[in-house]
């Protein structure tokens, strides 16, 4: 799914759980409302950490153009051409991730509402995968992905 879209729902979801949240007695603080908000975006700079890694380019700007490129690319190749090839692995989008902010969250409550933003981004990549017919998996587990891409072909 696109930055934008990712930043637009995070933003509307995070309003209505911070509007809501008295009514379930658990209100929220403005700056647990935030850390919602920007979890729920920000776990994408690991494509920002994988372009620099591969293209040895700190462009944020060619970053996002790079990845745009590739989404058009993978979205046009017929599903059994598109399981033929690696995906590329984002190290905050799985749940080995997860479960290292779960831990931390044990010293620190603000890590739940870090988890919470993520699990808001989450949906939307499932979401997203579900739409285009690619396996859930991938987006669930990085290990997961890594094991599948052995023997694939390069993603161009």
């Amino acid at each position: 799914m696109l930055p934008k879209y990712h930043l637009l729902t995070g933003l509307l979801v995070t309003i209505l759980i911070y509007t809501f949240s008295p009514l379930i007695q658990l209100p929220l603080t403005l700056f647990q409302a935030t850390i919602i908000f920007l979890s729920s975006f920000l776990i994408d700079f690991d494509h920002y950490f994988l372009y620099i890694l591969r293209e040895k380019n700190l462009s944020l700007k060619r970053a996002t153009k790079f990845f745009k490129q590739k989404r058009k690319i993978r979205i046009k190749m017929p599903i059994r051409e598109r399981r033929k090839h690696k995906r590329f692995i984002y190290i905050f989008h799985g749940i080995e991730f997860w479960s290292l902010i779960l831990l931390l969250a044990q010293f620190s409550y603000l890590f739940y509402f870090v988890l919470l933003g993520f699990l808001i981004h989450m949906i939307l990549d499932w979401i997203d995968f579900i739409i285009l017919g690619d396996p859930i998996i991938e987006k669930f587990s990085q290990s997961a992905t890594y094991i599948r891409n052995k023997g694939k072909l390069e993603f161009i």
